[in-house]
């Protein structure tokens, strides 16, 4: 039985972005969310040396009360953290160089995040010299990944990550199918300003559609870093206090299980490890940071101890920032008043997925996911 509101101590499913199909309208003239359009015209403009002092002297004049998200925390300790891993890394051999959106500030933000902790001594490192080394190797590792050198790019069809951005296609007919299986997508912003990700947890594994799904988690990693950060972060010069000194670097997840029962548990088992593998795997390594916070929702009372167990391998920090709900409540605290309608109050029955309208007003905001349907 539901218990609305009704807040329970465990840890989610996976936190990695991922989009519904990108259904393009039919008439686009007016999309206008889809690119920065306060961003310079070239990143040959971006004085990010500049960029970089603006923000943490943003930080380090807050008051220490208001330092609570952990960019604050880390810049107003290591306030040379950002200048010096970034000139770190312009004098670091890499296999491909950094592209225009990995010199933004959050960027470099998110490997220096992902090493200040210590997970297996359960402290933060104190030593700067230390992080940044660790946070080099990361990047190191994610360039390498994404030049192509890794098999997984002979399983996803693609030679590297800017062929798979630019060029991954799926018949209609399949993705349809993947999009009422596995309902996942972008839509708005929660009260934070951070945007929002949702998902519409399975009661089915196909083996199929495994692989084509990774490749949509991937792919909206990649739009997440490309595109979305860029328009919540604007650069110098046009950004505002307050954007400066509380960079946004995650997603809010809502994860909704209403689908799942005890009598689908070993078939969600099924479809769930594997996106804990591809998690562990591809997540977790190259895009760290991505997760803000999550909320389960509609879990109902008899999944609790489940979700103990099977989040309990979940990354540390994704645990940290998971809560999980008996019911939806919680959605109107969270978002501003712009759920889509099957997360909706009395969208518990609705598990279509976005209605004709909502899709083409996804494809404006720019959260659309960023690869074409054709026909089989």
């Amino acid at each position: 039985m539901e218990s609305p509101g009704e807040k329970v101590d465990t840890v989610p499913a996976e936190v990695t972005p991922t989009d519904t199909p990108a259904i393009k309208p039919e008439d686009t003239s007016t999309s206008t969310a889809a690119t920065n359009t306060n961003a310079p015209s070239s990143s040959s403009e971006i004085d990010y040396v500049a960029w970089d002092a603006a923000i943490v002297a943003a930080i380090t004049s807050l008051p220490e009360a208001d330092l609570k998200s952990r960019s604050q925390q880390f810049l107003s300790k290591h306030p040379t953290g950002l200048s010096t891993f970034r000139s770190t890394l312009s004098s670091t051999p890499l296999a491909i160089p950094l592209a225009p959106f990995q010199q933004h500030p959050t960027f470099l933000l998110r490997f220096l995040l992902a090493e200040w902790r210590d997970e297996e001594l359960k402290q933060f490192r104190t030593d700067l010299s230390l992080i940044i080394s660790k946070s080099l190797e990361r990047v190191v590792a994610t360039q390498k990944w994404r030049s192509g050198d890794d098999e997984c790019w002979t399983l996803f069809g693609h030679k590297d990550m800017d062929d798979m951005y630019t060029n991954f296609t799926h018949p209609e007919e399949k993705e349809e199918f993947i999009h009422k299986w596995f309902f996942q997508g972008f839509y708005g912003v929660d009260k934070s300003g951070h945007p929002v990700h949702y998902e519409l947890l399975p009661n089915s594994y196909h083996e199929e559609y495994m692989t084509p799904l990774i490749i949509r988690r991937i792919l909206n990693n990649e739009k997440t870093l490309r595109e979305r950060v860029l328009r919540y972060n604007p650069p110098l010069g046009t950004a505002t206090q307050e954007q400066l000194s509380n960079p946004k670097l995650g997603v809010t997840w809502i994860l909704d299980a209403r689908k799942i029962s005890m009598w689908v548990v070993p078939q969600v088992y099924k479809t769930m490890t594997g996106m804990i593998s591809y998690s562990n795997k591809y997540t977790s390594a190259h895009y760290p940071e991505q997760g803000y916070r999550a909320y389960v929702v509609n879990l109902g009372s008899v999944l609790v101890s489940l979700y103990n167990v099977a989040m309990k391998i979940m990354p540390a920090q994704t645990q940290r920032t998971t809560n999980c709900y008996g019911g939806r409540d919680v959605l109107d605290d969270v978002v501003d008043g712009d759920v889509p309608g099957m997360f909706g109050k009395g969208g518990y029955k609705n598990v279509e997925g976005l209605s004709a309208d909502e899709k083409r007003r996804q494809w404006e905001m720019g959260d659309a996911g960023p690869w074409v349907e054709v026909e089989a």
